[in-house]
């Protein structure tokens, strides 16, 4: 597995990232013991960068990984607006994987110049915390177009995590070579770049060989983030990203979609949370358009009765 340097901030990751999401309470649920099971198989692959969030639940997941691979590379992220928020999210992640130090925290899902200086004091608070010792690396997440622009105006930004795919699906605030231009003028500047939803939330995933040679093959594109789910998945990606796509046609079947569940009540929790304007409420229940969904979950977070669901 190549490795690489993170933009401008000392961290030699794998090109390949493990993603997560996929294996949380959001997605596939998958227990402690068997998440950290393929952590650590990507990890015997040569993967040694994975990324997280204190949204998704899978700190237990990575504690158990850490245990036997504790040089694993660990990003996470939180909704972060001050220090107060910004320590408590902090602390929350020393405690959830058992170490007193992250590799790179981000601010999470960015939307624009304005959110950015909104968050500014969380912002200031984390890089005083990378002076101290006590981080790698300061970044931010972000689907839209304006927010990988703002970054230019913040120099503690040193590592942005971004939504792009061949197809543009997701992206918010412009189209998909908007995206690429901001994407490929913050990489010139020196931060660090690794991308997410390259098969477009399960959209392309019909596509996977095409999908993947596309945010290989840029320059501006450090690392991938890839949600796993099994043994077959991490070792088609593995080697993908060494240059032999023959095994994605194998996943290539898959079909994922939202699902909710019929004892919906219809609160609209849901639909406000969604920033793709993929859910509505139609006679008093949550209703998916599916070409809009990215499948990230994240509805499913908020959602009181846990009717909604990633399968």
């Amino acid at each position: 597995m190549q490795s690489v340097e993170l933009g401008r901030t000392g961290l030699r990751v794998s090109r390949l990232c493990f993603g997560t999401l996929t294996m949380s309470p959001l997605q596939k649920n998958l227990s402690p013991e068997e998440g950290a099971k393929l952590l650590l198989h990507a990890y015997e692959r040569g993967v040694n960068f994975l990324d997280t969030a204190d949204l998704y639940g899978t700190y237990p997941h990575i504690r158990r990984a850490l245990r036997v691979a504790p040089d694993y590379i660990v990003s996470t992220k939180a909704y972060c607006y001050d220090e107060k928020t910004a320590r408590e999210a902090l602390e929350r992640a020393y405690r959830g994987i058992g170490r007193d130090y992250i590799d790179l925290f981000m601010l999470h899902e960015q939307e624009s110049l304005y959110t950015l200086r909104g968050h500014e004091e969380a912002l200031n608070y984390l890089f005083e915390q990378k002076r101290l010792g006590h981080l790698g690396a300061v970044g931010m997440s972000t689907h839209f177009v304006d927010a990988v622009r703002a970054s230019w105006h913040f120099s503690k930004i040193e590592v942005i995590h971004p939504l792009i795919n061949c197809a543009g699906v997701g992206i918010q605030g412009g189209v998909l070579a908007d995206m690429e231009r901001e994407i490929a003028s913050a990489h010139e500047r020196g931060v660090g770049i690794f991308a997410m939803k390259p098969l477009g939330g399960g959209h392309l995933i019909g596509e996977s060989a095409e999908a993947l040679a596309y945010v290989l093959e840029k320059p501006w594109i450090d690392a991938v983030a890839m949600g796993m789910q099994s043994f077959a998945e991490i070792d088609a990606n593995v080697r993908a990203f060494e240059g032999d796509f023959s095994s994605l046609a194998l996943l290539s079947r898959r079909e994922r979609k939202l699902m909710v569940h019929t004892w919906c009540e219809g609160c609209g929790k849901c639909a406000a949370r969604c920033k793709q304007g993929a859910i509505s409420i139609v006679d008093g229940r949550a209703q998916v358009d599916q070409t809009k969904c990215v499948l990230c979950g994240y509805c499913a977070s908020v959602c009181p009765q846990f009717c909604i669901k990633v399968v």
